[in-house]
């Protein structure tokens, strides 16, 4: 795995977000690569977690997914 990211990498990925928030952010994101190295999580499963600040670069749901997996759920 990659270094993480240094104060000034992390400000221009995030500059929305405070110090702090930066590198919790990028903790949070390290953690699921992790876990996803070890099997312990899948690619959907990451793309599905809901990260603990705004990030623009991690995939969002698009608004058809939501309601399929809605109707879904409604059919059970």
């Amino acid at each position: 795995m990659q270094p993480p990211l240094n104060d000034e990498e992390l400000e221009r990925l995030y500059p929305h977000l405070h110090p702090d928030e930066r590198n919790e952010l990028e903790g949070w994101h390290r953690g699921w690569i992790t876990k996803m190295f070890m099997g312990e999580a899948t690619q959907e499963e990451y793309d599905a977690a809901i990260p603990p600040y705004p990030d623009p670069h991690h995939p969002e749901k698009e608004d058809d997914e939501e309601e399929e997996e809605f109707s879904l759920s409604y059919e059970k």
